[in-house]
């Protein structure tokens, strides 16, 4: 295939600055359920496997999983869609605002039910999926309230992203009114597409097909190279695009700017778990790209980089902003990559209870790292499968400790604990911020020094409140 292989420096750039972005994921919002099990035999009834329930989860899918990818990298985010009227579609709010988003947007239809994709799983393996969902048109009162809506929040926004899945919610012409008015407003407009006809995307900043959507829109195969760069310019003409970015699987991307030659971006060497929503990463980090640089090829090589974090990780799940940064940068250590924010931990902590993980946590100081402190952070790690350490902030630590504390700082004291095998996390906080935590995270277990007396250990009422345990564990001073 004749393309470019331009790669830009990536290494200097700055992720913090998509923390001031906001972005609009306007589309189908789902929920993806997971029954997890064990299978030990065939039933009596019928050839067919009996699956023993050990644990049920759920996590935001569609265009919430673009909404994940988006908290995750630090951007704020606004939603437009649809639920039904039904538990499922309570329970997808809850999970929206657990993310810190105003889920105003997710307006509810009686008629409709909330789209649910059920996946019994047995052994690791995926037995049967379960849909429930509606695929007719959103009746005509919401795309009312959707415009009157999407008016009030246009000025503030600096992206927007169309995750259309077909389930009926973007009428054609709500999607003509969020295309052209983003573009009014010089916003990039990142669509993942559906279906055959590309056309009712047209004049969006990027479409971000897969191999298998863009066969689909130009009704031939892409099995070959000039075939796939055929596809692309097509499109790119037909959808009078920016760009389009076709994702190939383990192939790579190829990118197709309006006004530039196609840049074929290979894929990241890295071992393949799972492919689940890599499209939904690949079109949050299009759109925080655009709107924070406005290169194509930067936004599509960033993207390329996120997509090859996420398909080495199981199940849905999104990218977090300090696995981006460790990524991009050639010194990048495991050690760094434990030191997240709260923000980043809400969105990891769903994830690892999927996998059937135990959560421990301690705070404290660690000012003066003994190897008391660590075999006590190793005891505490024995008690489930993963721990995580609340380390004061500096001006915590001076509350405590008094004028001169700490000796070392905050930033120093994470990376000395965050090196530790028996470490998991590390999240730098402030003292008044630990019913915070508590509560957003409920461990199964909290650990303290035993030199603490049970009943004054801060948030051990609240961790007992909802069913955890407190656990004190000997501490040993230096000699």
């Amino acid at each position: 295939m004749n393309c470019e292989l331009s790669q830009p420096d990536l290494s200097r750039i700055d992720l913090n600055a998509l923390s001031g972005l906001r972005v609009l994921v306007a589309g189908d919002f789902m929920l993806d359920e997971y029954v997890w099990g064990q299978v030990e035999r065939i039933s009596p009834e019928a050839p067919v496997l009996v699956v023993k329930v050990e644990r049920e989860t759920r996590v935001l899918g569609g265009a919430g999983n673009v909404v994940n990818n988006l908290v995750g990298l630090g951007a704020q985010v606004a939603v437009l869609g649809l639920v039904g009227e039904d538990n499922a579609g309570a329970v997808l709010k809850t999970e929206v605002r657990r993310l810190g988003v105003d889920p105003s947007g997710l307006f509810t239809d009686p008629e409709r039910q909330t789209t649910r994709k059920t996946r019994v799983v047995g052994g690791n393996q995926q037995i049967v999926r379960i849909d429930r969902e509606n695929q007719h048109l959103a009746a005509g009162w919401f795309e009312q309230q959707a415009r009157h809506y999407f008016t009030d929040i246009l000025p503030d926004l600096h992206a927007i992203v169309i995750s259309d899945y077909g389930k009926g919610v973007l009428v054609d012409s709500l999607l003509a009114e969020l295309i052209h008015r983003g573009r009014e407003q010089h916003l990039p407009v990142v669509v993942d597409p559906k279906g055959r006809d590309f056309s009712r995307y047209r004049r969006a900043a990027v479409i971000t097909p897969n191999r298998k959507e863009a066969e689909l829109a130009v009704g031939y195969p892409l099995s070959r190279g000039d075939e796939v760069l055929r596809a692309g310019r097509e499109l790119c003409t037909a959808c009078e695009t920016d760009a389009i970015l076709i994702t190939r699987g383990a192939e790579g991307m190829t990118l197709f700017p309006q006004a530039a030659p196609p840049v074929e971006i290979p894929a990241l060497a890295r071992e393949v778990f799972d492919v689940s929503g890599a499209g939904d990463t690949v079109v949050a980090v299009m759109a925080l790209g655009l709107a924070c640089w406005r290169d194509f090829l930067v936004a599509a090589h960033l993207a390329n980089t996120a997509a090859g974090i996420v398909v080495g990780k199981v199940g849905t799940a999104p990218v977090l902003r300090s696995e981006l940064a460790k990524a991009l940068q050639s010194d990048g250590t495991a050690s760094s990559e434990k030191i997240v924010g709260l923000s980043e931990l809400k969105l990891l902590v769903p994830r690892l209870r999927a996998q059937g993980k135990r959560l421990v946590l301690t705070n404290g100081c660690f000012d003066l790292l003994h190897w008391g402190h660590i075999r006590f952070l190793e005891e505490s790690r024995r008690l489930g499968d993963i721990l995580i350490v609340a380390l004061d902030s500096d001006d915590s630590v001076r509350q405590v400790k008094g004028p001169g504390r700490p000796v070392i700082r905050a930033s120093q004291r994470g990376r000395m604990l965050a090196a530790l095998e028996a470490v998991d996390f590390v999240t730098v906080f402030s003292s008044e911020q630990l019913p915070e935590i508590l509560r957003t995270l409920q461990p199964e277990v909290l650990t303290k020094g035993s030199n603490y007396p049970e009943a004054e250990v801060a948030g051990g009422d609240l961790v007992r409140s909802y069913g955890g345990d407190v656990i004190l564990l000997a501490t040993t001073d230096p000699e």
